[in-house]
This record gives structure tokens, C-alpha cells and sequence, in this order.
């Protein structure tokens, strides 16, 4: 006879207006969800959720600031409450229909919603967001404030609420009396406490009238067997079975002394049916169905209680038997290697969905019972999908009789399937000093690498495994490969798929498709002997082909070869197409052409109209006239050699019959003498904020003809002084002749020089800015002191406010000058590829 284990309602003396449903110690859920309400209904990322003991269920729609409310098991909401609130991270409904939530951290209480006057009242100030909101039998709500580390609570019945706290110090922290973070909140028929302490990872349970609490699950729990990754929520049911919202870890718990174990989304992240992506809450309705608020998936999931899940008894037992023969078509278990295991795949076909027990009784070709290395298993079988069984030996190439038992509810009937043998095919070669380098992510270390391209003449599944003495890493790409950007085209990566981190990539592989494989290693300087073994559905064509790698010429990802900053070279050199003229150049390249030649000529009259200026000699009575005419014509030089720069890098790389010393010359000498006129120029400009500060010091003292003097000489001194700073630049270029992409201006530092070269950048970036940002203060402030000393009427701050307005100019213009630097300077910094 079939046992039916009944759900019921948990009575008490007080009723509560949640579910609290008894579950058998087997019980099970359909790991397949429904969903209950989609992003369209909900809106995203929904987070709180209630279910009463009628199975009305009650959400937010925070995007439209609306309680949903479905009545009688309705597909679309029933009635729909608008909402004063930004978002709500909580809710709970009292037996008379009254709804508690949280009024977003903006307005920091919790509100009612009065279903019999349909009106909103304000129940509890609380100055930040309850992450969990629960009211008693004894009508005492309970707040937790995630960003106050508390649960605090108050009694509704009374002429004003007097607010205690529940659990927590308010200070972060893992003792036994300490809370992080906490999220959901239950509390029992004994007043007992129990609190998802999120960033402590643990459920801590707080005795009635205690503030120190008990870790029951989780982080520091004495019953440790599994760990928890942020919890958001928790409930009990009537035998105080826990169920937690593992958020990070994407499923439910289901919980009770040493009876730990998973029982909802147990896979890996996804939107399917099955998988969750980092839940919030979960409620039950009456019947024993998990809903839970899918956030990440924009959805609320249902997952349906098995009723036969509590059934113990072996019910109904179907058998299927076969054998094992060498006519059997063969695949490899794990692709890690060529052994062959025949094996018989077996279509079961259920009519009734459901929890099945399978086992098998099999014997070797020789007589020897599998014994123990007998197979058996519970799975969720549904009778609306197909359920394919594979069975096969433990060992290659063994045959011999097996039997397959399933127990359930319900016959099963059985089917075998005609499938083919997987065809192998294999790769050996030997990573040599000879082979090309690259930096996997980027890094200071460069991995020698082989490129594979794998032809297939069937799309399917392939297992495609390496093997080798050293530690294998593999990399499959699709149409093309970069080592310059190895992240473009990847479709999979792995380094650990098979024994002693070997990898092995399993992909679904189309005809007329390129893959490249790309095989590496973990050390930087490790070579030698590899095979590459692809299984699959037909045979594949490998054979290594030879890549050319931008990021290796010259060693550009080494960082005793790379260059301070990305030089025009570096940006231009493959957009620009060889031996074409400026019209067949791409649209990029065409764009840049137009921008040097604006960036040119307002660059030219602005020096133009500034020489003019301060050739006036009542202009330079004073230093600063000098600088500024030092700094027209340094201005005019820098726009100058940078448009030089752009047309030498354009017509050198359009032109590949340029003279070799011509392309030499460049290298050597343009971006260095470029960099002398900018840093003259920034430094003038610094040396006149200098000379102004001075003036406002010395005021009536400030001699004009030793000013002008000094300005001469660090006019005629400061070039020099530049030029010396900077002399290690064309020492260490020179050209790198490649058969593939020609010649490419190198920069090959020791890192020595490196680390000196990284300074000198520091200085001539930083100094002037510095120089320029005090100076301006200087004169600020000194003129503010000066002027409250002569006009009493007014106080030092005044002054201040005053000086700030009108000398505004001289704070901002350093600023964003060293704004305009930041991402020169952040790529200096950066070891590897210049990107």
C-alpha cells in the first residue's frame, strides 16, 4: 500500500500569519522552479516577500513604488497598493491584513498600510533601512539595521513604541554578543531570536532575553559541515528545521543539528529554472512550496514540495538488463587520456516526476562480480524531459552483463539508444626557447606558447586535454587569436580539468569555424614535451600554425624593454596600412590626420598672437614677461615636433621603403626633443607662478632688474638641465627589424634605468604642478593677510573668500592640467603590454 505523508498548518494557542509547514526528514523539492512572477510584473531585482496562511503572496515593485498582492492562487496581482517609498528591503502582513515594510533608508522608519481604512501610518523611526522585519505573538516588532550591526524592536500595543535592542553592539565584529551586517530575522513561539549574521557568515541564534548569542550554522558553529557565504534569510518550520538563503553561494539550506544539506539550487549561477542567482528571502505557502525572490534574475522562483518525497517504501521497481560487448561504441570517461570504455546509453521515460532510486548489478567478463564499485543513486527523474542513463565500466576496454533497478512511484520503461564511438585524435610537439613569448594576463612574466588550429568536418561536443610533465595550461579561441589581447575571442580557458593540472576543455564545436587552441604553461621559463588529445564525434585535422605577435616584438611585454608612456608609434603603427596612400587609410587614421591638423594650426596662432604680445618691452619689465615669451615660443616648438612626430610615424609606416636610417634618425631624436620643449614649456609656466608668489612676498621690495636678470639665465640654463634629465632616451632606442611587421622603434631599459626614468617623469609632471598649486596659494593667502591688515572693516576670512574668487583661475588651471597628465602617468606605471 502507498503512504501519503500529509503537510498541515502549524495551530498554536496564538495564530500566526505565516506558514510554518511539518516536513517529513526525507523531504524533497522539485529542483526545477516555477516562476511565479517575471521582471515585467515585479520590475528588478525584487527582495522582500511575504506568503500568509491564505497562500496570499505580497511583494514590491520598487521601480513603480507599488505592494503587489496576488489573492486565490492568481496568475497577475489582484490588487495593487501605491507606495511613498524609493525602495523597500522588507515586508511583513499581520493576520488582519495590516502590511509592515520598510520606508527605504531615505526616510529611515518602518509604515502600515491599514487595510480597513486603506491608509499609511508610521510605526517605528529607525534612521536607516530594516533589512528584516518580523512581529511576534506578543505583538513586538523586531527591525535588524544591517548598517548599524543591530536588531532592535519595540511593542506595538503601547501609547508610544520604546525602542530596545534585540541583538548586536552595534560594533562590527564576530563575538558571540556581535553582529555584521545582518539581514533576515525569525522569531520562534519562545521569543527565541534568529538572525542571518550576512557578513559574519553564520546563523546566530539570541535566547529570549539574551544579547549574547549561539552560532548554529556557519562560520564558528560547533556543527560546522557546511559554510555559508552571506546568508540574507532565514525560517523556520514547524519542527525547526531551518531554512537559510545562502546568498552567495546561490541556494537554500535546509538545517537542524547534524541534518545539513542543500535542497534548492544546488548548481552553479544561472537564469535557468533550476539555479538562482543571488536570492534574498523565502517564504512558504501552505502547502509546503518554497517561493523565494530570485534577484539577480528579476523574478520570484516557486519550487514545489515532493509529495512522494516522504515515501519510504521502495514502491515500484523497473529492470533493465543488457551487456556490455566489444560491438559497443566506446568514448573516453574523462578525455584526459586514449583509454576506450564501452559504454550503453539508455533512455528512461517516467510518467509521473519524481525522486527515483537507481542501482545496478553488473559482472565482468570474466565472472567477477563489481561488488561494491556497484552504482547507486537518488535523482529527480521528469516525466516532460528526456532522461538518458550512460553506463559503463570502471576500467578500459572491459565487458560483460549488468542490470539496472530503478524504485519509485511509478513503472519506468526503458530504451537504448544507437549511438556512435568517439574518435580521438592526437597532437605531440615540445615548447622550446625557440618559441614564441607572451604575458598570459599581462604581467612581468612572458610563457612560452604554442598556437594550434583545430579543423573539425562534424559540429558536436569535443574534449579537447592536454598532458605533459610540467603543470598545462589551454586556451581556446574562436576565428583568431591576439597575444597582444588574449582576452578577445577566448571562448574557454582551464588549467586543472585533468590529473597533475592538466587541462582539459570541453566546447561545442561548429563546422567552418576557426579554433585556435593556445598551449602554455604556468612557469615562465619551463619547456618541453606535450600532447594535445581531441576527442570527439569524428576525426579533426590539428597542426600548429605560427601567429605574429604584436606584444613580443621587441620585447614590449618584458619590463626591461618597455617604454615610458604609449608613443604615437605604439597607438598608429596597425591602423596604418602599408604602401597605401592617406585615401585608402582607415577611417581612424583619416580622423587623426584631421585632429593633428586643427590641433597645428590653433596651436600656431596661439603662439603666434602670444610672441606678438610679449615682444612688447613694457610687457617684460618684469621676469615673468621673459618666461611668458620663452613659454610662446616653447609652445610653438611642442606643437611643432608633435605634428612632425605625426607625420613621420604616418608616412614611415605608409612608406615601407623609407631608408632604414631615416627610420633610425626618427626614433632616436623626435620624441626626445618633443619632450624637452614640453617640459621647458611647463616649466616656464611654473617659474612665472613662482615669480608672482615672490611679488606678492617682497611687495614695495621686489627688484625688477634682478628679476629680469635671473629669468635670463634660467632661460639659457633650464633647456640644458632638461636635455641632461632625459639624455638616457635616444642612447637606448633603436629600430627592430621583423620580417612580419617590418621595423618598430624599441625602448630597451635595464631597471635601473627604468626605475630612473619613472622619476624623471615623476618630476617634470609633478613639479610644476606643485610649484604652480602653492604659488597660487601663496598669493591667496599672503594677499588676504596683507589687505586684512590695511582694511580693518573686513576679517581675515573675508579677505580670503575675496582672493579665492578672483584668483580662482590660478587653483584651477594646475588641477586640470594634472588631470590631463593623470593617464600618461598611470601608464607609465604600468608593467607589460603597452595597450
Amino acid at each position: 500500500m502507498r503512504t501519503v505523508y500529509f503537510i498541515h498548518k502549524l495551530i498554536v494557542k496564538f495564530a500566526s500569519s505565516f506558514n510554518q509547514p511539518k516536513f517529513c526528514p526525507t523531504a524533497a523539492w522539485n529542483p526545477y522552479g516555477i516562476t511565479f512572477a517575471n521582471e515585467t510584473v515585479i520590475g528588478g531585482h525584487p527582495i522582500a516577500l511575504f506568503i500568509n496562511i491564505n497562500n496570499t503572496v505580497y511583494t514590491f515593485s520598487g521601480q513603480k513604488k507599488q505592494i503587489l498582492i496576488w489573492i486565490n492562487n492568481s496568475i497577475n496581482p489582484n490588487k495593487i497598493i501605491s507606495v511613498n517609498f524609493s525602495n523597500s528591503a522588507s515586508i511583513f502582513v499581520t493576520n488582519n491584513g495590516d502590511i509592515y515594510y520598510d520606508n527605504s533608508s531615505e526616510n529611515g522608519r518602518v509604515d502600515k498600510w491599514i487595510s480597513n481604512t486603506d491608509t499609511f501610518v508610521n510605526v517605528m523611526n529607525v534612521n536607516s533601512s530594516c533589512f528584516g522585519l518580523f512581529i511576534d505573538i506578543n505583538d513586538t516588532l523586531y527591525c535588524s539595521v544591517y548598517h548599524r550591526n543591530t536588531v532592535i524592536k519595540g511593542w506595538l500595543n503601547g501609547s508610544e513604541m520604546i525602542i530596545t535592542t534585540a541583538a548586536g553592539t552595534g560594533i562590527i565584529g564576530s563575538a558571540s554578543d556581535e553582529l555584521v551586517g545582518p539581514f533576515g530575522i525569525f522569531v520562534d513561539l519562545n521569543f527565541d531570536l534568529y538572525v542571518a549574521d550576512c557578513e559574519n557568515h553564520r546563523i546566530q541564534l539570541f535566547k529570549h532575553g539574551e544579547l549574547n548569542g549561539t552560532t548554529v550554522v556557519g562560520q564558528g558553529s560547533s556543527n560546522n559541515n557546511i559554510s555559508l557565504s552571506s546568508p540574507t534569510g532565514v525560517v523556520l518550520d514547524a519542527d525547526k528545521y531551518l531554512f537559510i538563503v545562502d546568498r552567495f553561494k546561490n541556494r537554500i539550506i535546509r538545517a537542524r543539528s547534524n541534518d545539513i544539506r542543500c535542497v534548492v539550487g544546488c548548481k552553479e549561477i544561472e537564469s535557468q529554472s533550476h539555479k538562482l542567482f543571488f536570492p534574498r528571502s523565502l517564504s512558504f505557502d501552505s502547502y509546503g512550496n518554497i517561493f523565494i525572490t530570485d534577484t539577480m534574475n528579476n523574478r520570484i522562483q516557486k519550487f514545489d514540495f515532493v509529495l512522494n518525497s516522504c515515501d519510504n517504501s521502495s514502491g515500484v521497481q523497473s529492470v533493465y538488463s543488457s551487456r556490455l560487448t566489444r560491438k559497443h561504441p566506446t568514448y573516453s570517461s574523462i578525455g584526459c587520456n586514449l583509454s576506450s570504455y564501452y559504454y550503453e546509453a539508455i533512455q528512461m521515460n517516467v510518467n509521473e516526476s519524481g525522486y527515483y532510486n537507481l542501482s545496478s548489478n553488473s559482472i565482468l567478463e570474466n565472472g567477477i562480480s563489481f561488488g561494491t564499485h556497484n552504482f547507486g543513486f537518488r535523482i529527480f527523474l521528469q516525466s516532460t524531459t528526456t532522461n538518458i542513463l550512460v553506463v559503463t565500466a570502471d576500467s578500459p576496454n572491459v565487458t560483460g552483463k549488468f542490470s539496472i533497478i530503478v524504485a519509485g512511484f511509478n513503472n519506468v520503461t526503458f530504451e537504448r539508444l544507437n549511438t556512435s564511438s568517439f574518435v580521438q585524435s592526437i597532437y605531440s610537439s615540445e615548447l622550446t626557447e625557440d618559441h614564441q613569448k607572451y604575458s598570459g594576463e599581462c604581467d612581468e612574466r612572458n610563457y612560452f606558447y604554442e598556437t594550434i588550429q583545430i579543423d573539425i568536418v562534424a559540429s558536436g561536443f569535443y574534449i579537447i586535454a592536454g598532458t605533459s610533465s610540467f603543470f598545462l595550461y589551454g586556451y581556446i579561441y574562436k576565428d583568431s587569436f591576439d597575444p597582444f589581447n588574449p582576452s578577445v575571442n577566448l571562448i574557454l580557458k582551464d588549467d586543472d580539468g585533468c590529473a597533475r593540472r592538466q587541462f582539459k576543455l570541453t566546447v561545442n564545436l561548429v563546422v567552418n569555424v576557426k579554433y585556435i587552441l593556445v598551449v602554455t604553461k604556468s612557469s615562465s621559463d619551463t619547456t618541453g614535451p606535450f600532447s594535445v588529445i581531441v576527442s570527439g564525434p569524428a576525426n579533426t585535422t590539428v597542426e600548429r600554425i605560427i601567429i605574429p605577435d604584436k606584444c613580443v616584438i621587441g620585447d614590449a611585454c618584458n619590463v626591461q624593454t618597455k617604454g615610458i608612456g604609449m608613443t604615437l608609434n605604439d597607438i598608429l603603427r596597425y591602423e596604418i596600412n602599408q604602401n597605401m596612400t592617406l585615401k585608402n587609410q582607415p577611417l581612424l587614421v583619416k580622423i587623426s590626420v584631421g585632429l593633428t591638423t586643427v590641433m597645428f594650426l590653433l596651436g600656431l596662432i596661439n603662439s603666434i598672437l602670444s610672441l606678438l604680445t610679449f615682444k612688447n618691452t613694457n610687457l617684460r619689465k618684469f621676469g615673468c614677461g621673459i618666461y611668458l615669451l620663452a613659454s610662446s615660443i616653447t609652445s610653438l616648438l611642442t606643437i611643432s615636433m608633435f605634428t612632425v612626430n605625426f607625420c613621420f610615424v604616418l608616412l614611415t609606416q605608409m612608406n615601407s621603403s623609407i631608408n632604414l636610417s631615416i627610420h633610425r634618425g626618427g626614433c632616436i631624436s623626435i620624441e626626445p626633443l618633443l619632450k624637452v620643449f614640453l617640459y621647458c614649456d611647463t616649466w616656464f609656466n611654473a617659474c612665472v607662478a613662482i615669480e608672482r608668489a615672490t611679488h606678492v612676498y617682497q611687495g614695495v621690495r621686489f627688484n625688477k632688474e634682478k628679476s629680469k636678470r635671473l629669468a635670463r639665465w634660467i632661460i639659457f640654463i633650464l633647456p640644458f638641465c632638461i636635455t641632461a634629465t632625459i639624455i638616457h632616451e635616444p642612447l637606448h632606442r633603436n629600430v627592430f627589424e621583423h620580417q612580419v611587421i617590418d621595423k618598430w622603434c624599441v625602448v630597451n631599459y635595464s631597471r635601473a634605468v627604468q626605475d630612473y626614468n619613472t622619476a624623471i617623469l615623476f618630476i617634470h609632471l609633478i613639479g610644476p604642478f606643485i610649484a604652480n598649486l602653492f604659488s597660487a596659494l601663496f598669493i591667496i593667502f599672503g594677499t588676504a593677510r596683507q589687505r586684512s591688515l590695511a582694511q580693518t572693516n573686513q576679517n581675515y576670512i573675508t579677505h580670503i573668500r575675496e582672493q579665492l574668487r578672483e584668483h580662482k583661475r590660478l587653483v584651477i588651471s594646475p588641477a586640470i592640467l594634472m588631470i590631463l597628465s593623470m593617464p600618461r602617468l598611470i601608464i607609465s606605471l604600468l608593467s607589460g603590454c603597452v595597450k
